[in-house]
């Protein structure tokens, strides 16, 4: 959601901003992570701040590096899509948004998957980065880092397209439904109508992209969960271990859903905890002038 202070800093400090916030998110946020986790593979939750903190190292050094590839790739290919210098002035189709948004997704997919298979393992194991690191490559070799990851690329795809395309659609309709709450329209609507209709929007949108990709995100948290110990036939791909998830339930897709709550809850804690980081570190580093010219 763009302010008018993002509009006046660099594309540094906006990228600061958006890093720095990011991390306030996951420190406040990744005990939902671990109940999700936990959740989805079947594991008793373990209610202590330790336990459900662990794992947060890697989360918060993946941040800055994977929302750098999100925002190059998809600069770079709605360039390409588009066919105009990012500059240009012609308007971009949504499609062509949506198709960009889920492509950088996929692509930052190459960073987020390992980091985030490194971060269950330690929920599951208590280990240290390291010591998990070394286990998986001295066990299986470094590709056993990457399993999962095709389940998290179509995560990434499905969520950024349906967010991209869901997310402005509702904002636009809460301007018509509700016009004394977020204006007429997001032209005669208020900077603070316009950011809670936004608000409201990002919220319904997520909460729907969430059931929609749960499936995805469950697979690829058993996917990861089990790397440590299967091996040979049993190392199956996203779609073997979704088939076999499928029939241990007796054909009840009920297990595809586990850990939807958290999961839900998190989306919503973050549209609120990143929009408020977001302000007053905006506040801060144009007052003080962080990072600027």
């Amino acid at each position: 959601m763009a302010t008018d202070r993002s509009q006046r800093l660099s594309a540094l400090q906006n990228g600061a901003i958006g890093s720095l916030a990011g991390m306030i998110e996951v420190l406040i946020q990744q005990p939902t992570v671990a109940m999700k986790n936990a959740i989805q593979q079947h594991r008793p939750i373990t209610w202590t701040v330790p336990a459900l903190y662990r794992g947060v190292g890697v989360c918060l050094a993946s941040i800055a590096p994977v929302s750098a590839v999100q925002f190059a790739v998809n600069g770079k290919a709605l360039t390409w899509l588009h066919g105009q210098p990012s500059g240009a002035s012609a308007p971009v189709p949504d499609h062509l948004k949506i198709a960009a948004g889920a492509f950088a997704g996929s692509c930052s997919s190459l960073l987020s998957s390992p980091a985030e298979l490194v971060m269950t393992l330690q929920q599951n194991t208590g280990k240290s980065f390291a010591a998990t690191v070394r286990d998986v490559v001295a066990q299986h070799g470094a590709a056993r880092l990457f399993r999962g990851l095709e389940a998290t690329m179509l995560r990434e795809a499905v969520w950024c397209a349906g967010y991209l395309a869901l997310g402005p659609v509702i904002t636009r309709r809460l301007h018509d439904v509700s016009p004394s709450v977020f204006g007429a329209s997001a032209e005669e609507a208020t900077l603070s109508q316009r950011a809670s209709a936004s608000a409201v929007g990002s919220v319904l949108a997520g909460l729907v992209t969430v059931y929609a990709t749960q499936p995805l995100d469950t697979v690829k948290t058993v996917m990861q969960g089990e790397a440590l110990r299967v091996q040979g036939r049993d190392a199956t791909s996203a779609f073997g271990t979704a088939l076999r998830m499928f029939r241990s339930a007796g054909g009840s897709l009920q297990p595809f859903y586990r850990g939807s709550v958290p999961r839900g809850a998190r989306l919503v804690g973050a549209v609120f905890i990143l929009g408020k980081a977001r302000d007053l570190l905006e506040e801060t580093f144009e007052d003080h002038a962080i990072l600027g010219s």
